[in-house]
């Protein structure tokens, strides 16, 4: 298991070499639960708190989506960088430049980051009557329980 401190100062002092500044008043956490996302980056008043999923930290993951995703959550707490637009966005464009990162908004649906084996498969499904749309979900959340509330969100039909 790598240690989420080392990389994060390691992607701080990179930061620091191209005189970006972060917030220095932030704690670093592993989130073992997180099954859709790598990382996430919250506010509270002047305080930071970066959550990085801990299939991250598994050995089988490439080392660079790691980083990556430190970096990404990293410069959100940089000035007006809450979003993914205007200067958050040049500000990875300039880590990417300078280290190769590939920082970005988000990863593409397509994109497989995490080697097969080590994520849970979601164990519900919706399929779309109509159109073949699949919803899937990880708990037992108000659309499995009860799809005939719901509509497709491609084709609108009716879920249930």
């Amino acid at each position: 298991m790598r240690d989420l401190n080392i990389y994060a100062r390691i992607c701080m002092f990179e930061l620091d070499c191209l005189k970006i500044k972060y917030a220095k008043n932030l704690t670093l956490k592993v989130n073992t639960r997180a099954k859709t996302r790598l990382g996430v980056c919250k506010k509270s008043g002047d305080c930071y708190e970066i959550e990085i999923a801990a299939i991250l930290l598994d050995e089988r993951t490439p080392e660079e989506y790691l980083k990556n995703t430190i970096m990404h959550e990293l410069l959100h707490t940089c000035y007006g960088c809450m979003n993914h637009t205007g200067r958050w966005k040049k500000l990875a464009e300039r880590v990417n430049s300078a280290y190769g990162y590939n920082v970005k908004r988000a990863a593409a649906p397509d994109e497989e980051l995490i080697p097969d084996g080590l994520t849970d498969k979601p164990k519900y499904k919706v399929v779309c009557p109509v159109c073949g749309t699949e919803y899937e979900r990880y708990r037992k959340s108000a659309l499995i329980q009860h799809p005939e509330r719901y509509r497709c969100g491609r084709c609108k039909a009716n879920l249930g």
